[in-house]
């Protein structure tokens, strides 16, 4: 599965560090990832791709207002 998603802060007062904390939570998910200038894309099996996009939802629900946009794909990416 790949997935493309964008983590967008909301009134932040430092938007920055909650993307840091984003990105970090990608890094350390094991998963396969490209960070781009406007969307990260990840890729592996669909439950762990599934389990990071909740965990970042659910870690960052209580730290600031975002909008999470997310692309799902079977097929970009396989070979």
């Amino acid at each position: 599965m790949t997935c493309e998603l964008s983590f967008l802060p909301i009134q932040a007062e430092d938007y920055s560090s909650e993307v840091k904390k984003v990105l970090s939570m990608i890094k350390n998910s094991g998963l396969e990832h490209i960070v781009g200038d406007m969307s990260t894309t990840v890729r592996g099996d669909p439950q762990t791709v599934w389990s990071l996009v909740e965990a970042i939802y659910d870690s960052m629900f209580t730290q600031c207002r975002f909008v999470l946009d997310i692309r799902v794909s079977n097929v970009c990416g396989r070979s």
